[in-house]
């Protein structure tokens, strides 16, 4: 199949392209899924394919404010700003200076020049960020935690809402989670039964309960979250699984650079017994095989460094 859609479809890809079945590729299972990882986890931080930039919205608790950080799902890798809670994100009232400029100097587009109001709203912006500035962070993603650096007991209250620009890797295979759930229709809620839901699960995410793809609103706790829509009916002791994005395992670098690390890991098991003669007079020679991988490696990740890595300005945890 020249398009894998699932992690065995893409496993054998990779190795009929190294001429498997017609020849023998002396790698151990356990070794081909660890260099699928491998590859996996490169694609993710180098590839602007392999994250997905998204607005994560977090419920500020009394808890949150003891210990001075709010969680981060692990499939978070990437944090670039987390926005401001004075009001320059929110609607403007009639008392508001903006409010004002609009009505007396903007009232009719056709006869008044815009320059001048531009020029004041540049203003304001730059005494904003002045005196009160963007709130500053410091993550790590192997941490899962954004702690953030700004006066808790002033500037945040319980129930208020952290909006966090941030950047997820991509999940490639569908996954289904171990026990079940209860689904209430009517509140739209989903309730684990002996069921933690992932880290890499994220609102707005797509999840099927049975049969139904519905997408998640908001999750309450690591055993409770809320619906966008209804289900069609309420039931209990049903399997809960993550639609990930099949498309993945199609990607055309991550198809070249895994089975070259699978070749990598081929030629580093032949290598050992390099010069053994076999019968019919074949010889081993691993070498070579190990070299030429280690070659293809290379061009693969110089060429993600200087053409499909991400943007320089995304602070990498």
């Amino acid at each position: 199949m020249a398009s894998p859609r699932t992690r065995s479809e893409f496993r054998d890809y990779c190795l009929r392209k190294l001429g498997w079945p017609v020849i023998d590729i002396n790698v151990d299972d356990d070794q081909i899924e660890d260099r699928i990882d491998d590859a996996l986890g490169f694609w993710h931080d180098y590839h602007y394919d392999g994250t997905e930039k998204i607005y994560m919205k977090h419920k500020v608790t009394a808890l949150d404010k003891q210990r001075r950080w709010i969680p981060c799902p692990d499939a978070v890798t990437f944090v670039t700003a987390v926005f401001p809670w004075d009001d320059s994100n929110s609607s403007v009232n009639m008392f508001d200076l903006r409010y004002q400029l609009r009505l007396h100097d903007l009232y009719d587009f056709t006869s008044v020049s815009y320059v001048s109001y531009e020029i004041t709203m540049q203003h304001l912006r730059t005494l904003n960020m002045l005196f009160s500035g963007t709130p500053q962070f410091r993550f790590n993603r192997h941490q899962n935690k954004l702690f953030l650096d700004i006066d808790w007991d002033r500037d945040v209250d319980n129930g208020e809402y952290v909006i966090v620009e941030c950047y997820r890797k991509m999940i490639p295979d569908m996954i289904t989670l171990n026990g079940t759930v209860a689904i209430d229709s009517t509140s739209k809620t989903v309730i684990g039964t002996g069921t933690n839901f992932p880290a890499d699960l994220l609102e707005n995410d797509m999840i099927m309960i049975g049969d139904e793809t519905l997408q998640v609103d908001r999750i309450l706790s690591p055993t409770e979250m809320t619906l966008v829509s209804e289900p069609a009916n309420t039931a209990s002791d049903v399997k809960i699984t993550i639609a990930g994005n099949s498309d993945i395992w199609n990607d055309r670098f991550l198809k070249a650079y895994a089975t070259a690390k699978i070749k990598y890991q081929w030629g580093n098991n032949l290598k050992k017994f390099g010069g053994i003669m076999l019968p019919g007079g074949v010889t081993l020679n691993g070498q070579q095989i190990y070299e030429e991988a280690a070659e293809e490696i290379a061009k693969l990740e110089e060429f993600t460094y200087n053409t499909t890595s991400m943007p320089s300005e995304i602070f990498t945890g």
